[in-house]
């Protein structure tokens, strides 16, 4: 009677621990950040426990009710683990690592626009002082750049920076008129210049975005209260409406265009003209063809992918992310560097970080 009293309080006692592991586990996944060495470690400590269980299995002279049960608890205990596993798998391909917070800083009357990444995440671009465009690098072979731009009355507003990263797109708001200016940045054998795109009165212009060639550039154009998206060609001059709406963002391979109408994000098929509502929220920005992301009301990133129907939309998480609520996600280097920028209320700045994929 005291050997047979005695297994089950191994067995409970073994329970305890697979189960203390399991929680361990369970609580990593939501931890920020992930403690790989120790996730690791816990992960080998659980599949030994099940060997030894396995073991006394084997060894141990039981009863068929409890061989049965310790079965579906090893059983239980390998689905649990395979979860467990499975999580880290899908944290470790889907979230988002900041790794510099607070890279730049811009003052508080500043917007999410004034500042842009180019396509290769290699250095930042930025209004200073409402008087020139400098560049900020990444990659620390790069040299800093700064471009006097035209001398205004008003206020230079947004860049965008085009897919070769030899252009830079800058709004102007200068009175009752509105301009698009070209920077040609600086090479071996030139110093860089500017150039007028376009101008009108009356209107506001704003959030530039690049086509897949650089040879065209979407905006939103502003007039007495109704915003609409047009594209300029950079090359003939030509200009067209698309759609009404704001925030136009093109995808990679130039076939899709989304953009922000009545606090939605939506999605136009360029060659069909075709519009789909996707969810609520702003400042969409294409990570690959077919996968974009935007900022939901409550300052979260969504990830959306409109390849598959129906479309399939998720919090993208930001692990080692500071407190400041996030504005505007833009994408660089093909969906592997993202560009943060956030509200610090209490410091009342514009704050700059940098995010990666593993």
């Amino acid at each position: 009677m005291r050997e047979e009293e005695k297994r089950p309080q191994d067995h409970q006692s073994d329970d305890q621990t697979v189960t203390q592991l399991l929680a361990h586990l369970k609580q990593m996944r939501g931890s920020v950040p992930v403690n790989y060495q120790l996730k690791s470690d816990l992960k080998k400590q659980l599949l030994q426990k099940m060997r030894e269980l396995e073991a006394k299995q084997a060894k141990a002279p039981s009863t068929a009710p409890q061989k049965w049960g310790r079965q579906v608890w090893t059983g239980i205990a390998a689905a649990a683990l395979a979860i467990a596993i499975g999580g880290f798998v899908w944290w470790n391909n889907t979230s988002l690592a900041v790794r510099e917070n607070e890279v730049l800083k811009l003052p508080a009357q500043a917007t999410a626009e004034l500042v842009d990444i180019d396509r290769k995440a290699t250095q930042l671009t930025y209004i200073n002082n409402n008087a020139e465009l400098k560049t900020m690098p990444i990659d620390e072979e790069i040299k800093p750049v700064t471009i006097k731009l035209p001398p205004t009355e008003g206020k230079y507003t947004g860049v965008a920076w085009s897919n070769s990263g030899n252009q830079i797109a800058v709004v102007e708001q200068d009175k009752k008129l509105s301009r698009i200016w070209i920077v040609e940045m600086p090479t071996t054998y030139s110093m860089g210049s500017s150039r007028l795109l376009k101008e009108e009165e009356g209107v506001l212009y704003s959030t530039p975005s690049w086509s897949e060639h650089d040879d065209s550039l979407a905006f939103t154009r502003s007039k007495n209260g109704v915003e609409e998206i047009w594209v300029s060609s950079t090359v003939s001059f030509q200009e067209w409406k698309l759609v009404e709406g704001s925030q136009p963002a093109w995808s990679p391979n130039g076939s899709l265009l989304a953009f922000n109408k009545a606090g939605e994000v939506q999605l136009m098929e360029v060659r069909t003209g075709k519009v789909t509502s996707l969810a609520m929220g702003q400042w969409a920005s294409w990570s690959s063809d077919t996968k974009l992301t935007y900022t939901h009301p409550n300052g979260t990133l969504m990830e959306v992918n409109v390849g598959e129907e129906p479309f399939v939309t998720r919090e993208l998480p930001l692990r080692n992310q500071s407190s400041e609520a996030l504005i505007k996600g833009n994408w660089a280097n093909k969906g592997k560097n993202l560009l943060l920028i956030s509200r610090h209320d209490q410091l009342q700045q514009l704050v700059i970080s940098l995010a990666s994929r593993k």
